[in-house]
């Protein structure tokens, strides 16, 4: 019943005499709206009032409206008081601001494992603490916030999550008193920058210190200034995915960061712009050195690009590959 949706599972279990207490013990919640929104909040209420005290609460999956922010506010204090380890949270202020209490609540919720953090509209971001202190917290989704600094050189929120091992941003991400976030944690092995745009007027800084990185998707639609700290030795994959909207010069820049990749997967939108910036047109960009690369996968767009021109570009990317018989696959977008 933990895969149901909260209220098909109360329901399920009011149907038997025998069972109709079942769900007081549920550990795991997913609420959906309903019709009218007293009708949400009386729901919220009547299931954190009813459910078993005793039991920790493993899971809270939420939609959050401006009317139902109140709920909200009440249902994060009673899951960090019942352990809860994996919050996620749909949020739509698109007319008010988000309340001030609600991101002291999220962040000292120490018992967090997982959190994703959807805001569904970028008119309202949410914005975070300068260091983000959840030392159990092993997945972090953030979409739509906001980032601040302790002082004007960089942001650093997540060397403070020791536990961190996936970090997803999306969407509109946003800076105060700087232009440099550095993602710096010794244990994050997953990183997806998914569809970020960014609405400032200066092209952002993003600084990498990930030693123990193993894969990474850029979907980036800006210029985005890329650096590593280090040599990344132990990535395995590196995907420029069909969000990245920028010339080729930019991405040959990133690609130049990873030269450890073992599997290197670039979108049709990523093909086009080196087989026009640099191929066609003979731009002088140096290709990327790669020493231990093993598989080239290629995301190829229906009637877009020729094999003619996947060998131009493969013979580009590969000239200063150190690596012998790289395998190389042709796969059509979805």
């Amino acid at each position: 019943m933990e895969f149901m949706p909260t209220r098909e599972a109360i329901q399920t279990c009011v149907l038997s005499k025998r069972w109709k207490n079942v769900w007081k013990s549920l550990d795991t919640f997913s609420l959906k709206p309903l019709n009218g929104i007293r009708k949400y909040n009386q729901f919220v209420s009547k299931v954190l009032s009813n459910r078993d005290d005793s039991v920790s609460l493993r899971g809270f999956q939420m939609p959050v409206f401006s009317s139902t922010a109140p709920k909200l506010l009440k249902a994060i204090e009673y899951g960090a008081r019942h352990n809860l380890q994996k919050l996620t949270l749909a949020m739509d202020f698109r007319f008010k601001e988000i309340p001030v209490s609600l991101v002291p609540l999220i962040f000292n919720c120490q018992s967090l494992t997982f959190l994703d953090l959807y805001i569904n509209s970028s008119c309202s971001n949410l914005k975070l603490p300068p260091s983000i202190l959840l030392p159990s917290l092993e997945t972090l989704y953030l979409s739509n916030v906001t980032f601040t600094a302790t002082d004007n050189h960089c942001i650093d929120p997540f060397s403070t999550c020791t536990s961190l091992t996936t970090l997803v941003l999306q969407h509109d991400l946003r800076y105060e008193s700087t232009q440099t976030l550095l993602i710096s944690n010794p244990n994050l092995s997953v990183l997806k920058l998914e569809s970020v745009v960014s609405r400032h007027t200066f092209n952002p800084k993003l600084v990498l210190s990930t030693p123990n990185l193993s894969l990474i998707t850029l979907g980036i639609q800006i210029c985005y200034e890329l650096s590593c700290t280090c040599d990344l030795p132990l990535l395995e994959e590196v995907y420029v995915n069909q969000g990245v909207h920028t010339v080729s010069s930019v991405i040959i820049n990133w690609l130049q960061l990873f030269p450890q990749v073992k599997t290197l997967r670039l979108s049709s939108y990523a093909l086009e712009m080196l087989l026009k910036d640099v191929v066609m047109t003979g731009i002088e960009i140096q290709p990327p050195s790669f020493f231990r690369l093993k598989s080239m996968k290629m995301e190829i767009g229906r009637h877009m690009i020729s094999d003619d021109h996947v060998d131009i570009i493969l013979d580009y990317l590969l000239r200063n590959c150190q690596t012998i018989d790289v395998e190389v696959d042709a796969i059509t977008e979805d």
